[in-house]
């Protein structure tokens, strides 16, 4: 049986999208390789869930700041290290001499494959086995997106830095095999500097953990996500100042902000009773609920938004831009509604507020749509076929 080393930034959680499709991978193809797991533990996640599709597990634990003051001072920390000589990680976040002795010493270990995600490549850059890169975004423009939209200077001058720093990083993604990205997009820019092949694998939602079997039908607006990261913060501003203060003059309705690490704008913004912020919860599927009208007033980010795909599998109605329906080739009209304009995104709400039937017949079409398209089974046969190209 295949032998895989896979090496994660931290536990894969079901509930996270940055270590999503990780996830995934573990339950489908856990059935029919040896998956030996490594990964740092925030304490945030549990390994239960998947220790059945493992044949072993180690973590070494890592603190997690929500504060740049903080993370500077850990990274630069693990950084001064002997190993480091060596590995030469600068200002990385996951670089810790353990973890970087732990990975060896297991890639000395008769594995046929090293599968790594984007935090953690750098590690495997010298493992001389056949090697794919999960990196899932092109994260380097990410941050040059984020310098040309900051107005300040200290702002323009971090974004700018870490666009630097992250661009040379993505270099290392040349000494793998192959590279897998979630959408074409991320596939284009990344084309311009990686010459390993690119594969594009999108992400899939679980069908049947997001089934829409509310009872409550309460007409709501709906917006998902870690409030902590700047394009979710971004696209609440942008909705709240330029949108939803105007669809309150013509009809009342409350808009529900769901997610962890709510950033000090977003908790000032449930001084406005209309508007509830969650906080972190056990299970979104308690708010997204029958009637609820799922918003995504993206103006920032990459990569694909699972949570759009979650929305469509409860059979909600999606409004979003351009932005966040990137990658989901879905059909404005019949699976969402698209709206790149704040009197467009105000006008779709209300005619869907104004409208049970139309709510139903796009939540319907947008769950027929990925039942078809994005299961998670289809994505890692797809991931399944890159692996068999590289051992065979």
């Amino acid at each position: 049986m295949l032998k895989i080393l896979l090496i994660c930034h931290d536990i894969p959680s079901k509930t996270v999208g940055a270590t999503l499709p990780i996830y995934h991978l573990i339950r489908e193809l856990g059935k029919k390789y040896d998956i030996s797991l490594l990964s740092f533990d925030s304490d945030k996640y549990s390994i239960h869930e998947l220790e059945e599709y493992l044949t072993e597990y180690q973590n070494i634990k890592i603190p997690e700041y929500l504060d740049l003051i903080n993370q500077l001072k850990y990274t630069v920390k693990n950084m001064i290290s002997i190993d480091n000589l060596s590995t030469r990680s600068f200002l990385n976040y996951y670089y810790h001499k353990d973890m970087s002795k732990l990975i060896h010493e297991k890639a000395d270990e008769n594995f046929d494959l090293v599968i790594t995600d984007m935090p953690m490549a750098f590690y495997a850059k010298n493992i001389k086995l056949p090697k794919i890169v999960y990196a899932f975004d092109a994260v380097s423009n990410y941050n040059y997106n984020m310098y040309k939209k900051s107005d300040e200077i200290i702002s323009k001058t971090y974004w700018y830095l870490n666009y630097l720093k992250i661009h040379r990083y993505e270099q290392v993604y040349n000494s793998f095999d192959y590279c897998v990205v979630v959408n074409n997009k991320d596939k284009r820019l990344l084309k311009k500097d990686i010459n390993i092949p690119i594969e594009v694998i999108a992400n899939g939602v679980d069908t049947k953990f997001f089934t829409n079997n509310s009872i409550e039908d309460e007409v709501k607006l709906v917006f998902l996500g870690d409030m902590s990261t700047p394009p979710n913060n971004d696209a609440v501003r942008y909705f709240v100042e330029n949108i939803y203060s105007e669809i309150l003059k013509e009809i009342s309705i409350k808009f529900y902000i769901v997610g962890r690490n709510p950033s000090n704008y977003i908790k000032q913004l449930s001084e406005n009773p209309n508007i509830i912020i969650t906080g972190p919860v056990d299970d979104v599927r308690e708010y997204l609920t029958k009637g609820s009208i799922f918003i995504t007033p993206m103006i920032s980010g990459t990569g694909i938004k699972n949570k759009i795909l979650e929305a469509m599998s409860m059979e909600l109605p999606v409004v979003s831009t351009s932005i966040g329906i990137s990658g989901i080739n879905s059909d404005n009209h019949i699976h969402y509604l698209l709206a790149d304009t704040p009197e467009e995104f105000k006008n779709r709400i209300i005619q869907l507020i104004s409208n049970k039937t139309l709510r139903e017949d796009i939540g319907k079409n947008a769950r027929f749509f990925v039942e078809k398209n994005y299961s998670w089974k289809l994505s890692m046969k797809k991931f399944d076929e890159i692996i068999n190209k590289i051992i065979t």
